[in-house]
């Protein structure tokens, strides 16, 4: 085959091939001279000139220097150690990186493969002593205009907080918009307003939680079929959701850095009241523990260790296809404990109380009051949803009429007709969800009336969420040493009513703990040589 054949087949054959790296961040843009197209000719004129061919033209938009988490740099480095590649042209070294750490490893990389850096707009560079400091010297000086910049815009950004204005990107529920208002300052040109769409679903999630009868998954499930979605359309993490209900933001406040405004610019989506409420619930769930997990421990969040302070943990072992838990001191702590025993052990606990016949025909006697009051409610709230329905329906159908008549066209119609079935369809949705209240107040009752009769046996019959909120009711929390629990700690509520003669238990020898002789030999001695050894219950 002969030299022009093969060149023809292959143009780039026995040349030397080279990559062009350019880069612009969201600043750089507004540049002169610095467009991705601008960067690319430059570049390209010179390794041609020089006796490269280009293999590929690598492209970063709209990125920052500051680390190589880039996907076009990523991919520099792809081809710089594979070896298909002898040189690098770049513009300016600033182009590749603006931290003198990650510039430093490029180099490194870029030497042991044997790859020229050629940086268009700089002095030619070599591999001796003097080259390489002038080098560093320059990633340094690149790096520091990127860290001035990075000040400018937080100086900005704090003035701005200070003016009343959320420097940043809305919280959800709101959005960032461009001001209306022309004759405001150059601080209030970018405000943030409320989002129709999403504020009422974000309140609502304040109100649901704030009752304390969801944790964050369940609001942020609740809000997700309602139609709340983030930016990218999913469903808000139970991160998100915690972040938001502690976001000071919803109720007007302005908090950025050193920045504490009581009063910002934009308008508040909750009062102060609903978000202590929801605060003060958060402060209640964090206590016990109240997350979602691959496998859900009943007793997660109550059980201490009597000997460490620390909290038990509970963990399946496939291989016995058991569950055990056990003390998380790392230096050990006695035998684990089937997750069943010591559950059976909490549960003994409430086989002991029994409410004073007083308290239970004043709550039996309140529940009844609400539940009524409810009821009631339920019932005037379902007909004017039907009697609202009937009306649509009364519409629909006159419609149909006028359409048959003539005097409507079927545009008209057809326009009229899609409105009302979406209200019929609305409050088809209200009811059904009244009627899911209705049967919430139902159960409710149910219950209260099973835990005023028989505590144990109420609790026996509870779901696992329903177990954890009479744990949560009536116990502190449970000290377990040797296997046996050592220590039971009454909530603060449950210990009024035990003080007010409220309630009462039946055999207070029931709840005496076995204890066996070596552990009380092996207390007695710790007691000898701690003065400040906790007593036992």
């Amino acid at each position: 085959m002969s030299k022009k054949l093969t060149e023809s087949i292959l143009p780039n054959f026995g040349k030397k091939t080279a990559v062009v790296y350019c880069r612009v961040s969201t600043d750089d843009q507004a540049r002169e001279g610095l467009s991705i197209e601008s960067q690319e000719n430059i570049c390209r004129e010179s390794a041609v000139k020089d006796g490269y061919s280009v293999l590929e033209v690598i492209k970063d938009e709209g990125k920052s220097g500051g680390s190589l988490k880039r996907q076009g740099v990523q991919r520099v480095m792809k081809l710089v150690v594979g070896g298909d590649v002898k040189a690098l042209y770049v513009v300016h070294s600033d182009r590749l990186a603006r931290n003198t750490a990650d510039h430093l490893t490029l180099r490194e990389l870029f030497r042991k493969n044997g790859v020229e850096l050629k940086c268009v707009h700089q002095p030619i560079m070599d591999d001796s002593a003097v080259s390489r400091t002038m080098d560093t010297i320059m990633a340094t000086f690149n790096e520091m205009q990127r860290l001035i910049t990075s000040e400018k815009v937080k100086m900005t950004m704090t003035e701005k907080a200070k003016a009343g204005y959320y420097p940043c990107m809305a919280p959800i529920g709101y959005k960032n918009i461009t001001n209306p208002d022309l004759s405001v300052g150059r601080m209030g040109q970018k405000i943030i307003v409320i989002d129709p769409q999403k504020a009422s679903l974000v309140k609502k999630g304040f109100e649901l939680y704030a009752t304390g009868n969801y944790n964050a998954y369940e609001v942020s499930d609740i809000l997700y079929e309602k139609g709340l979605k983030t930016k990218f359309g999913r469903q808000i993490s139970h991160s998100m959701m915690f972040e938001m209900l502690r976001n000071r933001f919803y109720t007007g406040e302005v908090h950025w850095g050193s920045v504490d405004l009581k009063n910002g610019k934009h308008e508040p989506l909750i009062d102060e009241e609903l978000f202590n409420r929801v605060q003060k619930v958060l402060v209640t769930k964090n206590k016990h523990v109240c997350r979602r997990r691959k496998f859900s421990w009943l007793l997660s969040g109550f059980i201490r260790c009597y000997k460490h302070e620390s909290r038990y943990t509970a963990e399946w072992h496939l291989n016995k296809s058991k569950a055990y838990y056990h003390c998380t001191n790392r230096s050990g702590c006695g035998k684990y404990i089937e997750t069943w025993r010591l559950e059976d052990m909490v549960a003994d606990k409430f086989k002991t109380l029994e409410f004073n016949r007083s308290f239970i025909d004043r709550v039996i006697s309140k529940a009844q009051v609400i539940f009524y009051e409810r009821s009631k409610t339920y019932e005037n709230k379902r007909k004017e949803c039907v009697n609202q329905r009937t009306a649509f329906e009364i519409k629909r159908k006159m419609a149909e009429d006028k359409l048959f008549a003539g005097v409507i066209s079927d545009d008209d119609f057809t326009r009229v007709k899609k409105e009302i079935d979406q209200e019929i369809q609305n409050i088809d949705s209200r009811l059904v969800e009244l009627e899911k209240q209705r049967n919430v107040n139902v159960d409710v009752a149910q219950e209260i009336l099973n835990l005023t009769r028989n505590i144990f046996d109420a609790y026996q019959k509870a779901s696992p969420k329903l177990k954890r909120q009479y744990l949560g009711f009536f116990w502190e929390r449970f000290e377990v040493a040797d296997g046996l629990i050592i220590k039971s700690v009454p909530s603060l509520l449950f210990d009024q009513l035990l003080k007010l003669e409220q309630v009462y238990q039946k055999d207070e020898n029931l709840l005496k703990p076995m204890v066996s002789n070596s552990f009380i030999k092996s207390a007695v001695m710790s007691a000898q040589l701690d003065s400040n050894q906790r007593p036992t219950a």
